[in-house]
């Protein structure tokens, strides 16, 4: 132990290593946290769909495919009324690229998407793709998924504060 100055210190190892777990210890505090922030988002998008968790997944990601390019940077737009943008501003997904993107095999993603056809709460482009038009994004049932991710998002963020707030200072 240095006492420079007549103050204890320590050792500059014992110090990286004190860091270390602290970082290991909130990295594993934040994972908790999105995990459960994870859980509960992943429940809420399956009881969309009679437990189909998976259609649920597609679901979401054509929505927020289809207009990610206005989601840039990441502020609320005035573009979208009461949080959400017109048909004429949405881009058509393809199944392929979906597919793609979630990491699903073609045919699977095909199937789950023909069902959200099939249940109105995805309509085809042409050729081109898939949406979500702005009407489903204004159902009772997904103004329900839509407040059980804010409960969510702020349970996470709370427990960032309190657990973790040195990440909200960055």
């Amino acid at each position: 132990m240095d006492t420079r100055n007549g103050v204890a210190r320590l050792p500059d190892a014992t110090i990286a290593a004190n860091e270390d777990e602290h970082d290991i210890a909130l990295q594993r505090y934040v994972m908790r946290l999105g995990l459960d922030f994870f859980v509960r988002l992943a429940t809420a998008c399956s009881e969309l769909f009679e437990g189909n968790l998976l259609t649920g997944l597609i679901f979401v990601a054509i929505a927020q495919s289809s207009v990610q390019h206005l989601n840039k940077p990441l502020r609320l737009n005035p573009s979208a009324v009461d949080g959400v943008f017109p048909d004429e501003l949405r881009r058509p997904v393809s199944v392929l690229g979906l597919a793609q993107f979630l990491g699903l095999p073609y045919e699977t993603t095909r199937r789950h998407v023909n069902r959200l056809v099939e249940l109105g709460y995805v309509n085809k482009v042409g050729a081109r793709g898939v949406i979500t038009p702005s009407e489903v994004m204004r159902r009772p049932e997904v103004d329900r998924l839509v407040a059980a991710n804010f409960s969510s998002v702020r349970q996470f963020v709370a427990g960032l504060r309190n657990g973790a707030s040195e990440l909200l200072e960055a």
